[in-house]
This record gives C-alpha cells, sequence and structure tokens, in this order.
C-alpha cells in the first residue's frame, strides 16, 4: 500500500512541475511580447519573478524551437513571426474581422459613437477590433474579455442560442453585479433574450459599465447561431429611447449588408 501512496505521489508531483513549467513559459512568452524590440535575460527574469537560470533554460527552449531569437549584437530575445503564424492561423479563419471592418467604420462615422466586433469565447465575449468616431474614447480595448450575460454583444450572441445552452453557460459564468443594474438571475436573463429575439438587437443599459448604453446586433451563421456581434456604445444622456431606435436601425442595416458580404443573404 505504501509503494501505491508513493507512486501516486509521485505522479502528482510531476504533474505539478509540468503544469508549473506550462505557466512559466507562457509568463515568459506574454513578457516577450510586452517588449517587441526585445528584452534582456536579466529584464525578463525581473518581470517574470523567475530565477536567471529558469528563465535562460525556457529561453534555450523556446530559441531551439523557433519561437524566439537572440540578437547576436545586443543579446536580446524577442518572438519570432513563429509565433504570429500560429495566432494568425486563427485570426484568418475569422473572416468575419475583414468583412465586417469597413462596414463598421462607416457605422461608427454615421453616429458618431464607438462601435466594437467581438467573438465568442466559451461564456465571454473577447473584442477584436474596435473604432471611435466621436470625441469621447471608451475605455474598451482590443483584447478584452467579458462575460456574455451583462454585455449587449454578449446578450445579442446568446439569443440566437436554444434555452438550454443559454443555461448551461449561465451555470459556467459565476454571475455577479458589476453594477447596479446587471442581470444576475437566469430568468430576467431569458425574459431579456426573448425581448432581443423579438426586437432583433440589445441594449446594454449601463449593466456593464456605469454612464455607458450600448446597441448590439449579433452576426448569426448559416445555422442561425451567432459566433460574433458588434456595438455602438455612447455615453448614457446621449443614448436616449429615440436615438438608441435610430441607431438600431442603421445597425441593423450594417448587418444585413455584413451577411450579404459573407454570403450569407439568406439570413437578412
Amino acid at each position: 500500500m505504501n509503494k501505491l501512496l508513493n507512486f501516486g505521489g509521485g505522479g502528482l508531483v510531476a504533474e505539478k512541475n509540468g503544469v508549473q513549467s506550462v505557466e512559466r513559459i507562457f509568463a515568459l512568452i506574454e513578457q516577450l511580447a510586452a517588449h517587441p524590440a526585445g528584452a534582456s535575460l536579466q529584464r525578463l527574469a525581473q518581470d517574470t519573478q523567475l530565477a536567471k537560470s529558469t528563465v535562460h533554460r525556457l529561453l534555450a527552449s523556446l530559441v531551439g524551437l523557433g519561437y524566439v531569437a537572440q540578437d547576436e549584437t545586443s543579446g536580446r530575445y524577442r518572438l519570432t513571426l513563429k509565433m504570429f503564424e500560429l495566432s494568425s492561423g486563427i485570426v484568418n479563419s475569422m473572416d468575419i474581422m475583414d468583412v465586417a471592418k469597413a462596414h463598421l467604420e462607416r457605422l461608427a462615422q454615421r453616429t458618431g459613437e464607438a462601435v466594437h466586433l467581438v467573438i465568442r469565447d466559451g461564456q465571454d465575449i473577447v473584442y477584436i477590433y474596435k473604432t471611435e468616431n466621436g470625441p469621447m474614447r471608451m475605455s474598451s480595448r482590443v483584447g478584452l474579455r467579458s462575460p456574455l450575460y451583462c454585455t449587449g454583444v454578449g446578450k445579442a450572441i446568446l439569443a440566437t442560442l436554444p434555452a438550454e445552452d443559454v443555461a448551461e453557460i449561465w451555470s459556467h459564468s459565476h454571475p455577479h453585479k458589476l453594477t447596479a443594474r446587471t442581470v444576475t438571475d437566469l430568468a430576467q436573463l431569458q425574459a431579456q433574450l426573448a425581448e432581443v429575439r423579438a426586437n432583433g438587437y440589445a441594449v446594454d443599459d449601463e449593466e456593464n459599465e456605469l454612464g455607458v448604453r450600448c446597441v448590439a446586433v449579433a452576426i448569426p451563421g448559416p445555422d442561425g447561431r451567432a459566433e460574433s456581434a458588434f456595438s455602438i456604445s455612447g455615453l448614457t444622456p446621449y443614448m436616449t429611447p429615440e436615438r438608441i431606435r435610430r441607431i438600431a436601425a442603421m445597425a441593423l442595416d450594417s448587418r444585413t449588408d455584413i451577411l450579404a458580404d459573407l454570403g450569407l443573404a439568406q439570413q437578412r
């Protein structure tokens, strides 16, 4: 019995060490990404809070695999294009970015507001494009991750999914109030989604950020389910009910044009 326990413990230690190594590698990669011109071994060790010997060993592995290069003159390390090739494979598969960009820029010009494009990632949405045309600047940024349940774009996407899928996403979302208006009850969310389906668009009424209202429209695929959506965001005093309706009409027109360019005109 003792031998079995010792063997099992060794397996757990090995697994723990393996996870730790992976975490350290990605921490190092993230720091390298933050220094596109390159960073010294000492700087990387400082930023990752790892021993220089550990960082040197991890860098040697990444150099050997072709993901990192070391400048012969300065000695600094930087990511290679091989890392970009990995991510570009994902980005290139998202035709929505190339197709939607021009339409969303025009929408920003017409409304004078910030326009965002997002994709779904599990229980969250990730901002992949942002354009602003007015004097105000939103705190949102490309790469920002937010929950589906409390964002206009998230609700627009959820409204295209069956109720059981929404419930499954909800069960893994850990809902909590980001503002006093955030919905943290599934029944209330389902009621909102019914309105989204009836209206064709979603509204985020200061549920994700105080002082900001958003109008959002999903971009459904051939099966009617959406993995992406876009929104028009503005300061609450200027996003009156009447203006929201006008902006929603423009957003729906833009969605129709985007779908047509994607070859999904039947989704109009």
